[in-house]
């Protein structure tokens, strides 16, 4: 089975915000026809964000040919579950995660591994998996292991499943094909984007950051810049060993996510589209 490619519509954020259906149908145009949000506001919005109701995704992901594969949402606790679960799966949406979360200490890192353990429990009743998605301050050392493989090693498999950004597994300092090997058949999404040749940041964000010092919200990202990200195939990244890598190891989907462009977020998804035709190994 060939990595299926897909698009985090975080993408092309300013165009969701404008118009999430004509952004969505733009992103399918393209060739993107598996999808994955993002949203912040499961309090009040169940679902994709931007207020769209299950009728008019279902009816949009109809037109469209697309799938929703996926989510990133926030936040997941006992008052917004039940009505999330009662939007996605309706809609279809496999996996359903956050995009971050921030560690202060050994024992609160416990604690959130209890609550993936249950938010993983309570989704999977309904055939949703629970997904946890990286940045580099996931490769930070606590008790001598990183915050990653405690999670994986703390965790059921059964339950939390991962979602491996390429990207910010090597600004964590680490070779992405290993830590792919690390987490092994619980790989199921791949996030990938590329890091630019004329970058002048470091690719290892602990040589400009203390790796004793837990990361927060408010000190995330110190050393990355803008400019370091560029849409697929343009960059240093070697996007054919890691597509390869997810189909020996049996991930699902290969999910573009672009941080940021000196493009329009349009033109930038395009670009990308163009260069994964030209790696094999992808299903379309």
């Amino acid at each position: 089975m060939a990595l299926k490619v897909g698009i985090q519509l975080y993408s092309v954020r300013d165009e969701m915000k404008k118009d999430p259906i004509n952004a969505i149908r733009q992103v399918a145009e393209i060739g993107y026809k598996n999808l994955e949000f993002a949203s912040s506001n499961a309090d009040t919005d169940p679902g994709v964000g931007f207020g769209v109701s299950v009728e008019d995704m279902q009816k949009l992901l109809k037109e469209t040919g697309a799938n929703l594969i996926s989510g990133h949402i926030r936040p997941i606790n006992e008052e917004t579950i039940d009505p999330m679960i009662a939007y996605h799966t309706q809609v279809g949406t496999k996996y359903l995660g956050q995009s971050a979360d921030f560690y202060t200490g050994y024992d609160q890192l416990m604690e959130r591994c209890e609550y993936y353990n249950w938010a993983g429990k309570k989704l999977s009743e309904h055939g949703i998996k629970f997904l946890i998605h990286n940045h580099y301050h996931e490769f930070q050392k606590l008790n001598g292991k990183e915050i990653l493989f405690h999670i994986m090693d703390n965790t059921d498999p059964n339950y939390v499943s991962f979602e491996l950004d390429t990207f910010w597994a090597m600004r964590g300092g680490m070779d992405p094909l290993a830590v792919m090997d690390r987490l092994g058949d619980r790989l199921k999404l791949i996030h990938q984007k590329d890091f630019s040749k004329t970058s002048d940041s470091p690719i290892n964000l602990w040589t400009v950051n203390d790796p004793n010092v837990l990361v927060t919200w408010d000190s995330f990202g110190k050393g990355s810049d803008h400019k370091d990200f560029c849409e697929i195939g343009t960059g240093i990244m070697d996007i054919q060993s890691i597509i390869n890598k997810g189909n020996e190891l049996g991930a699902e989907y290969i999910v573009l996510e672009q941080d940021h462009t000196q493009l329009t977020q349009m033109e930038s998804v395009r670009i990308s589209m163009d260069s994964f035709h030209k790696f094999s190994g992808l299903d379309w």
